[in-house]
């Protein structure tokens, strides 16, 4: 379903993250995330595509409750949590809501910002269409859990951009669920061409032969 602009150019991004996660989705398309890698260089992408997901539902990591994984869900808003799945890739959420409550927003793209961060004999253009390719390419880990991305001075943070301004936005379902997701949280800017190809829907698994 399509949306109206959203108006949080008013709200501080702290206040966003503090309240609920749905809207902190939708507030957090146009902000930047920023990445301090190891010798200074700073590679910066704007947020086109992300997920909430709440401890009441199943598509939550926290579902079931706290667990050394999730920890940092139940934490202060604003923290960055980092998880490994498929054996392969890392992905990166935000902490929203009040400590206590597990509530996170995954960021599934972001569209890469000039100067040309990339290295001279880097040929490769800088993918961030998925949630994988978006911490392989800002290099997040694990190592990065619990970063308050709050706080300029560390490796990773968030801001609203002085360019920021209000985008048409869409909502569908989540990707990747084994069964249907009933919550439309999924938000993208409109037809931005840095959004994922992924395709919503109950995810088809290959039978084992």
């Amino acid at each position: 379903m399509a949306m109206q602009p959203h108006q949080t150019a008013d709200r501080p991004l702290a206040e966003l993250l503090a309240g609920d996660v749905v809207e902190a989705a939708a507030g957090l398309i146009g902000c930047v995330l920023a990445r301090r890698l190891d010798g200074g260089r700073i590679i910066r992408a704007r947020i086109v595509e992300a997920e909430a997901y709440h401890q009441r539902e199943p598509g939550c990591h926290a579902y079931r409750g706290r667990t050394p994984r999730n920890e940092v869900m139940f934490g202060p808003p604003g923290r960055l949590y980092v998880y490994f799945t498929y054996g392969m890739w890392h992905c990166a959420n935000v902490v929203c809501e009040a400590a206590g409550t597990a509530a996170a927003v995954l960021l599934r793209a972001a569209e890469p910002l000039p100067p040309d961060d990339r290295p001279l004999d880097d040929t490769e253009p800088l993918r961030l269409n998925g949630p994988g390719l978006l911490c392989r390419g800002l290099e997040l880990d694990r190592r990065h859990n619990a970063l308050n991305l709050l706080d300029r001075r560390g490796a990773a943070w968030l801001y609203r951009p002085a360019d920021w301004r209000p985008v048409e936005l869409t909502w569908t379902t989540r990707i990747g669920f084994s069964f249907p997701d009933p919550h439309p949280w999924r938000c993208v800017w409109t037809d931005h061409p840095a959004v994922s190809p992924a395709k919503t829907g109950v995810l088809k698994r290959k039978s084992r032969r």
